[in-house]
């Protein structure tokens, strides 16, 4: 049996894998596509508070907020209320909010009763939060154009004015950027740890970015440098240690959690939903089973990490792989995949199949809450269970293409051998490694797949 496949084999003859002689893009190309990425960017976050708009002018009172694709555990947290009554969903209320997002609460009704007016402050955040996303993703993305499925994807659209998890993500994607990033953006890794622990009391997800650069860091993929994630442990466990100190409730949320865990979007809702069992028989079980699939994610990547570990692909599938099985997976828990599905999958169609399920979704659950209210209104729970099951099946499909590029994807970087001198005409320190001809060379030998062959096949 040949080690190489024919179309490997027969690549020499035939010209090279596609694109093997495309020039490297200039100075002025990257500048005009980094702003049509920015206004695209734009569009949407625009678009993401008009939805906000009918709620600021006529309040999030329920269940007109749902119907207006305006509610969420933020505002609804504000008015002192909790989740709809209805089979799947999570009691929710205050008491579920994540420890910053509670204070951020507190601190406003210190200060006004107007739930309008905290929510605009909570639009500004997270909108600072969506252009710092941007720019990371700027910096990291090796192929701008792959961007286009996060900076329209509709998951920002409902999920601005939800909870504050696109600053979190933000403060995520800078940690990556800063952990591996090339000068002059690299820093100090314990920032990294520092933006990461920050995050975490935002959203536990952020722990699993962290789990991914600790396993990246020292065999990260070819164009990056290795790093030793021990600055990076040890700043975010500081970090976390001292917000821990400073709010005590932690503690108690996660004690809560663990009894009101079970929320839309998860396998566990649709068992419930088809009136099989109760949240104190799967929310234990769905939790220990998604803590059992992140710990054989971790393991399979630690055994082959040797080989170089896409970082962006190492975060993709422990995500994907906890939120598959989570005991909930609202839009905003799978915002967090969004960017490093970007980073890692090379497909359209399997990019668009992903964000049309998470559309329909995000519609599907705040339609399925106006029915807690009023029974003859709404979205029969039937259809949000049939939307649910199309959405699990999509994050399936993604993980798995995701796992296959497991070898063959890297964020932007340099290598040792590949620095460039004084003498070369380089447009910036960013752009380095797509002006070099071995750099090239390199990437193509070691990037080959499936999708550059698609032609021979």
């Amino acid at each position: 049996m040949p080690s190489k496949s024919s179309t490997r084999i027969a690549e020499p003859l035939l010209g090279g894998p596609v694109g093997i002689h495309l020039g490297a893009a200039g100075r002025r190309f990257r500048s005009s596509q980094a702003y049509i990425l920015a206004a695209v960017l734009g569009v949407t976050t625009f678009l993401a508070l008009a939805l906000q708009g009918p709620c600021l002018s006529s309040g999030y009172e329920q269940p007109s907020a749902s119907a207006r694709m305006c509610a969420g555990p933020l505002s609804t947290a504000f008015l002192g209320d909790t989740n709809p009554d209805v089979l799947g969903r999570a009691h929710g209320g205050a008491a579920a909010l994540a420890p910053l997002e509670a204070r951020l609460v507190d601190l406003f009704q210190l200060f006004t009763n107007d739930v309008s007016l905290f929510m605009v402050v909570v639009l500004l955040l997270n909108t600072a939060g969506i252009a710092a996303l941007g720019a990371g993703l700027l910096v990291l993305a090796r192929f701008r154009g792959w961007l286009v499925a996060v900076f329209a994807s509709p998951l920002i659209l409902f999920t601005l004015g939800s909870t504050l998890d696109p600053i979190a993500l933000a403060l995520a994607v800078w940690a990556m950027v800063i952990f591996f990033g090339t000068p002059p953006i690299r820093q100090p890794g314990w920032l990294a740890g520092v933006l990461l622990g920050i995050a975490t009391f935002i959203n536990p997800l952020a722990l699993l970015v962290l789990l991914a650069l600790t396993v990246a860091g020292p065999n990260p993929a070819r164009g990056l440098k290795p790093r030793n994630p021990r600055m990076m442990l040890a700043a975010a466990t500081v970090t976390s240690a001292v917000l821990l100190v400073v709010d005590l409730s932690a503690i108690d949320r996660i004690i809560h959690w663990y009894s009101d865990a079970v929320d839309g979007g998860s396998f566990a809702s649709i068992l419930l939903m088809a009136e099989l069992g109760d949240v104190s028989v799967w929310a234990p079980l769905w939790i220990i089973v998604s803590a059992g699939v992140v710990l054989a994610v971790a393991v399979s990547l630690y055994m082959v990490r040797r080989t170089g570990l896409d970082p962006a692909v190492a975060v993709c599938l422990l995500i994907g792989g906890c939120l598959l099985l989570a005991p909930g997976l609202m839009p905003w828990d799978s915002l967090w995949l969004l960017p490093f599905i970007a980073l890692s999958v090379r497909r359209w169609w399997v990019l668009i199949v992903w964000t049309l399920a998470e559309a329909v979704f995000a519609v599907a659950v705040q339609l399925g809450d106006v029915s807690g209210f009023e029974v003859d209104e709404g979205l029969d729970s039937t259809f949000v269970a049939l939307f649910t099951l199309l959405r699990l099946l999509a994050l399936v499909l993604v993980v798995i293409m995701a796992g296959e590029n497991l070898y063959r994807r890297g964020i932007r970087g340099l290598t040792a051998a590949s620095a460039p001198t004084r003498r070369e005409e380089i447009d910036g320190p960013g752009d380095a490694l797509e002006h070099r001809a071995t750099g090239r060379k390199e990437e193509h030998e070691s990037g080959h797949d499936s999708r550059r062959t698609s032609r021979l096949d």
